[in-house]
């Protein structure tokens, strides 16, 4: 009988755990970016975990998850997850090296993530040999869903962007520009907080500016995070916000001499099935 295990893909704004137990099943929870979010973050969502399999023993758990920077973070990630499965051996990735897995496997690669935060690497189907310079959602992050947040959230209080768009921020802005400060400073996980109002990219996502509003975070993604990295022809590409705006990321990598390959939403169940298929 093969091993018990769990695989998770763990987002700033969401986790996809899959297991087999014995069939293979998922589960969706809260996401974890220990660069963000507190320790407490952490051990809830794990808690959370731990009571949603408590019936079941993993012989090993692997967690790929935003955040991971070095193997001081990762250290304090495997701890938290240890405390409530002491039973488990416990791997812990960052999510980049969960897109490669997913997309590349043991092939050579170059994935990008566009998520709520973005970022992209090399892979040589075993490690990352070169990976772009993360400045999180502060400083960097650009063409992920906080940073197109954070462009239109620009847009609607300089009065930049159409009337039909205007009334879609206002009406998720009820208490002004203050109230926004106010909950921007007063959130526990900011960079969330932001990429929650790329949803009014999403549903406008037809609109001519909306197009060129995310057109030009993508652009700028190339440009400093896939361009500097002198990638294969071929880009995979993981992340909610390059699948729902697949057709402005092709054009943008084309524009690059670059072409778009796999789009991965949710790179969970792949992760699992790779990892399934070595026990």
């Amino acid at each position: 009988m093969g091993k018990t295990i769990l695989v998770g893909d763990i987002g700033s704004t969401k986790s996809s755990w899959w297991f087999n137990a014995p069939a293979s099943q998922e589960l969706s929870l809260g996401g974890y970016n220990p660069l963000v979010h507190s320790p407490a973050s952490g051990i809830k969502l794990f808690e959370d975990l731990h009571s949603k399999t408590s019936e079941t023993r993993f012989s090993e758990i692997w967690f790929y998850g935003a955040g991971v920077i070095d193997h001081r973070v990762s250290n304090e990630v495997k701890k938290q997850i240890q405390s409530l499965f002491p039973e488990s051996l416990i791997h812990v990735a960052s999510d980049l090296v969960g897109a490669a897995v997913a997309a590349c496997g043991n092939d050579k690669g170059t994935v990008a993530i566009l998520g709520t935060g973005s970022h992209a690497a090399v892979w040589d189907g075993h490690k990352m040999v070169r990976q772009a310079n993360s400045l999180g959602y502060i400083l960097g992050d650009e063409g992920g869903g906080c940073d197109i947040g954070k462009a239109l959230l620009q847009s609607y209080f300089y009065h930049e962007m159409p009337a039909v768009i205007m009334k879609e921020m206002e009406d998720r802005l009820p208490d002004g520009r203050v109230g926004f400060l106010n909950n921007l400073q007063a959130s526990p996980a900011p960079n969330q907080y932001l990429a929650d109002f790329a949803r009014v990219a999403v549903l406008f996502q037809e609109h001519e500016w909306i197009e060129n509003l995310v057109a030009s975070r993508f652009k700028l993604f190339v440009k400093r995070h896939l361009v500097p990295l002198s990638p294969g022809e071929v880009v995979h590409i993981v992340g909610s916000i390059g699948c729902i705006f697949a057709r402005l990321i092709k054009h943008e990598l084309e524009e690059s001499g670059l072409k778009a390959g796999l789009f991965i939403k949710d790179p969970a169940h792949r992760l699992f099935e790779r990892h399934l298929a070595h026990e």
